[in-house]
């Protein structure tokens, strides 16, 4: 089977373990039989039938997710959720700050350091890469994962980042280091602001962890305005 199809089945399996569903051979013999249906009925590429019939599983499985949540809820609110990127999704760990949620990105680490670091810190292993996702620490859900389409863009990365874990846009973290973002004094950081940005701005930002300084400029407002479309498309 090809690598982007084993890629769904692993999505499909992680969305059934959301709501703690049995006889996952079963259920993939299921999506196999549906995927194939609408292959050779809507003449679509397999990969494509996949997706259709993951996606419309989603969906229904969204009113069992929440009620699990609020049903959880009572043994405490989960903390901040925070991400792993694999060597291949830097962009998507620069668009997962943005968006508000701590993202972890080296391009060095090979496969067993990412599930160490996962597994240790307890964050989400964002991967495209299928055979990674058949690892048994993954595949058994011992370390939670999410397999993203190689082709999508890191916008497009990161809106099934949120569809998928039900996530909203949170304040922006440092697009550098993923630390959070503190406001700084205009007059403390004066020698370090454009002299034309600081006649025309007056609310800065310091990264707690790598002291960058940011500002609303131009370039923070494309990204607000590309994160709000994301947010509007979720649902198409």
């Amino acid at each position: 089977m090809r690598r982007i199809a084993k890629g769904y089945r692993a999505r499909f399996c992680a969305l059934l373990r959301t709501v703690r569903a049995r006889k996952l051979d079963q259920a993939l013999a299921w999506l196999g039989a549906q995927a194939e249906r609408i292959r050779s009925t809507e003449q679509v590429p397999a990969e494509v039938a996949l997706m259709r019939v993951v996606e419309r599983v989603r969906r229904r499985l969204e009113p069992w997710q929440a009620r699990l949540e609020a049903s959880s809820g009572a043994n405490g609110s989960p903390g901040m959720p925070q991400f792993i990127c694999d060597a291949g999704l830097g962009g998507l760990a620069r668009w997962l700050r943005a968006a508000g949620y701590p993202a972890i990105w080296r391009p060095q680490w090979d496969d067993a350091a990412l599930l160490e670091e996962a597994r240790r810190t307890g964050a989400t292993l964002l991967t495209t890469d299928s055979l990674l996702m058949e690892r048994r620490l993954l595949r058994d859900g011992v370390i939670p994962a999410l397999w993203l389409p190689p082709t999508l863009r890191p916008a497009g990365q990161l809106q099934q980042v949120l569809r998928q874990l039900r996530l909203p846009l949170r304040p922006a973290r440092c697009m550098s280091c993923g630390g959070a973002l503190r406001p700084a004094d205009k007059q403390a950081v004066q020698d370090r602001i454009p002299p034309r940005t600081y006649r025309w701005r007056d609310h800065y930002f310091e990264c707690e962890d790598c002291g960058k300084l940011f500002w609303h400029g131009t370039h923070w407002e494309r990204i607000q305005q590309q994160l709000k479309t994301v947010v509007l498309t979720q649902g198409s």
